[in-house]
């Protein structure tokens, strides 16, 4: 359809040769002065427009050559065949890829889906098994086959694209175990109830790395360094998964919770704790 309407644009705007004809038609008694007058104006006026109409064209041609390249990019009937037991990652960024390019050291096969084609051309310029689509959509994540992966890993920019991916993957693939990372703990509660089965903090991690070259430069020993942050993060892991058990969650990595840790604490020190992660 767009390619027609291009090519009408091109051909729409008159030319000096209607002026002859015309002329001639009026000439032989097949057209009257007045109308002839008026079809002149009607060829000035698109003659006039020609530069504007180009560039209409030329656009429209971007529009053709983006719409083509992105089918190119999509998942085809067939492209995942012989995968099984695979994990589909939701989101194809910095993150992401960080994940594919563990999952390609370690030989396990996965499918990525972005909605970005620049990202998603990145990937196949890697050889990256990553396809255009929203991996909310039930159809995009039939065609990355879902219904034979193991597990997924939900990257996306936003809260509420992580939120739809997940609801969708619950309800339409309740067999695969989902994996997401949340941008903070109320976010985590509320896609846990979307039904992830691990909800990843996205500030953790980052912090404590950052953590680390700070107390290297404090010229802290790298055995001492270790243990300061695995302490960190142990503590930190306690205090999701004691959430987890107030708010019938599992964040925190997915790791099971530590019920007699949770014994060891009262009312008042599971409130302290709740305004410690700012959700009280």
């Amino acid at each position: 359809m767009l390619a027609s309407l291009r090519a009408g644009v091109y051909i729409a705007p008159g030319g000096e040769f209607a002026f002859v004809t015309y002329g001639i038609a009026a000439a032989a008694g097949l057209l009257s002065m007045d109308i002839v007058n008026k079809i002149n104006l009607a060829v000035v006026l698109t003659m006039a427009a020609t530069p504007m109409l180009a560039n209409v064209g030329a656009n429209l041609k971007k529009l053709l050559k983006k719409e083509d390249s992105v089918a190119s990019l999509q998942a085809k009937e067939g492209d995942v065949d012989d995968l099984s037991g695979h994990v589909i990652i939701a989101g194809y960024g910095r993150v992401g890829r960080m994940i594919g390019e563990l999952l390609s050291e370690q030989l396990i096969p996965f499918v990525a889906v972005d909605v970005s084609a620049e990202d998603v051309q990145k990937g196949r310029d890697m050889d990256a098994p990553v396809y255009f689509g929203d991996a909310g959509s039930p159809a995009v994540l039939h065609a990355v086959g879902a219904e034979k992966a193991s597990c997924a890993v939900v990257t996306l920019d936003s809260p509420g694209a992580n939120y739809r991916t997940v609801w969708a993957l619950n309800k339409y693939y309740p067999n695969i175990k989902v994996y997401v990372r949340a941008r903070d703990i109320d976010d985590g509660l509320a896609l846990e109830k979307a039904g992830a089965k691990a909800v990843v903090p996205e500030t953790l991690e980052p912090s404590l790395q950052l953590g680390a070259a700070v107390l290297n430069e404090m010229e802290m020993s790298n055995e001492d360094i270790s243990i300061a942050v695995d302490n960190f993060r142990r503590n930190h892991m306690g205090d999701l998964q004691m959430l987890a058990n107030r708010s019938g969650s599992a964040l925190g990595y997915g790791l099971p919770s530590d019920l007699e840790a949770l014994k060891s604490y009262d009312a008042g020190d599971e409130d302290d704790i709740g305004k410690d992660l700012n959700i009280a």
